[in-house]
């Protein structure tokens, strides 16, 4: 196998099954199913030019790579790029190949910054700052059992419901404004409504266990995302309104949709937040999420 070549070429829907395999193995918080990939790939927009490569070893994908424009932020140049290489592949090679396609991509469509999330290893933070990334934001990833979750206590004059009795529109809104104080690198300061109804639409989000908390004119007030395969959950963007801020409404939506995913039966639902996002920290110390290893955005310039 050590003369084995290396085929690097565009990943299609026959790699699906294989790509979920490999962000699995490296991160097993990941929660992504065949079905949630392929609705990506049909539906990505097209201004965020997308790329996404495998790389093949004997025959068998032992590698994928995807980058793309970030179409979140108004920040001229903002792009992502991600690598993942199976454990018994590592040390050939294959993520630097991948990584220099990927950012040569990125290039050629006019990128000048690139952004990677991913779970934090030694190995991993070795690798990239090797290749001129650096260290931009990092955060506990946490779990905890759904299980052991109470009944949320909702104050006087809201009530908690599920995504699915809603429309995205009347849940747009209230996103867009939390999304402003989510730390990260760049804004999110330019989500369009025809990309959050395309996140909205993902198998992998389970509407019936994501929760609005509504006001008695039935305004979202706060919300919380979750996403479900099989046993495992993992929730995604939580948030309140400004004015309605410091009430426990995201503690409600989140108590709501942990129980929920807990009655479809999942035993382990995990998240990360930013160092800097003390409040939803907080939040997540007291509903007894407890650290199990670490999230990082990592950066450089192209």
């Amino acid at each position: 196998m050590a003369n084995s070549e290396v085929v690097v070429r565009p990943g299609d829907e026959s790699d699906v099954d294989a790509v979920v395999g490999l962000l699995r193995t490296a991160d097993d918080s990941r929660v992504v199913s065949a079905a949630g990939l392929l609705y990506s790939h049909a539906t990505r927009p097209e201004r965020a030019r997308i790329v996404e490569l495998v790389a093949e070893l004997d025959g068998a994908v032992v590698a994928c790579g995807f980058a793309g424009l970030n179409t979140w932020t108004t920040t001229e140049g903002a792009s992502w790029a991600s690598v993942t290489v199976d454990p018994a592949s590592r040390r050939r090679g294959i993520g630097d190949g991948l990584g220099d396609k990927l950012l040569e991509h990125l290039r050629e469509v006019g990128a000048t910054s690139a952004t990677s999330f991913f779970r934090f290893t030694e190995e991993a933070e070795r690798w990239a700052l090797a290749r001129g990334w650096r260290r931009l934001l990092g955060g506990p990833l946490i779990a905890l059992d759904p299980r052991d979750v109470p009944e949320p206590s909702v104050p006087s004059g809201f009530r908690c419901v599920d995504m699915s009795g809603l429309q995205p529109e009347v849940v747009y809104d209230a996103v867009v404004v939390a999304a402003l104080d989510e730390p990260t690198p760049v804004p999110n300061d330019n989500i369009s409504l025809d990309e959050f109804v395309r996140e909205w639409g993902d198998p992998d989000v389970d509407l019936d266990a994501s929760t609005a908390v509504l006001t008695e004119d039935d305004r979202v007030a706060a919300f919380t995302f979750i996403s479900i395969v099989g046993d495992r959950a993992r929730h995604g963007f939580t948030g309140t309104r400004p004015d309605y801020r410091g009430r426990g409404l995201a503690t409600a939506a989140k108590r709501a949709a942990l129980r929920a995913a807990a009655a479809r039966g999942v035993t382990r639902v995990t998240t990360s937040n930013a160092e800097e996002n003390v409040a939803m920290r907080a939040i997540n110390r007291r509903l007894g999420f407890e650290p199990i290893g670490e999230h990082v955005i990592f950066g450089r310039d192209l």
